[in-house]
């Protein structure tokens, strides 16, 4: 048996309920910078067409993949809970539920999947960005991007990493694991700049590029996300409040 099992079909969390209604607490200082929430409740508006909208586009461009017309997700089942999450947005959203399996690779990976059901927004949402049968992110695709959406991008494609100076942390990188062309990262800066006032820079990888921010930037996108941060992914913005550097 692998290590997340081997159930198959409709599966829910009790804790990953997701409110509809009720507005989430505004933080304090502490909680934005630690990425710790005094609950742990998430409020994502599925109710709202806009929101809806939001996460999917979110999903794509994290680690949604291509499926005829619609999309599915993978992980690792040592992200179980956070696939099941996505899985409660996503029945809340299509109005129906979503299928799961699980399974071992050949070289010992345990796997679990999400294949939600189409609905007419998926549709769209997935011939805009896959013109041509090939993955293009535009600004008009962008643009339907929510906070909500945001969160999810970066709790799929999102990391950070410390700088240490004499054996101590002095700053933090925040990266935003695109690895697509330059030109698409331009646009996704430009966004991010025009929009929401964050400032992201280009970073190389071999021969692709991804974004990348500093410690105060980081700080202030942290704050951002964090109310819609799944208490599985939490580690991915908490940062320790002894690092002043201006980085």
């Amino acid at each position: 048996m692998s290590e997340c099992g081997q159930i198959q079909g409709s599966l829910s969390l009790a804790a990953d309920k997701v409110i509809l209604s009720q507005p989430l607490p505004k933080l304090g200082r502490e909680g934005a910078e630690t990425g710790f929430r005094e609950k742990n409740t998430i409020d994502y508006h599925v109710l709202s067409k806009v929101e809806q909208r939001g996460i999917l586009v979110g999903m794509l461009l994290g680690d949604g993949g291509r499926s005829k017309k619609n999309f599915f997700i993978q992980h690792s089942c040592k992200q179980e809970e956070y696939i099941l999450f996505k899985k409660n947005l996503l029945e809340e959203i299509t109005g129906k539920s979503v299928n799961v399996r699980r399974w071992d690779t050949k070289e010992g990976y345990s796997l679990i999947r999400i294949d939600p059901k189409l609905i007419p927004i998926t549709r769209v949402l997935v011939k805009k960005l896959y013109k041509a049968g090939t993955k293009t992110i535009t600004r008009k695709f962008l643009n339907l991007l929510t906070p909500q959406g945001i969160a999810i991008w970066f709790m799929d494609d999102g990391s950070k990493s410390f700088k240490k100076k004499n054996g101590k942390i002095h700053a933090v990188e925040i990266t935003l694991n695109t690895y697509i062309s330059q030109e698409e990262n331009e646009i996704i800066i430009s966004y991010f700049s025009e929009v929401w006032g964050f400032k992201w820079g280009l970073n190389k990888s071999k021969d692709f590029y991804r974004l990348r921010m500093g410690t105060q930037e980081g700080k202030r996108f942290f704050s951002f996300i964090s109310p819609y941060i799944h208490e599985s992914m939490l580690y991915k913005i908490k940062i320790s409040q002894n690092i002043t550097a201006t980085a």
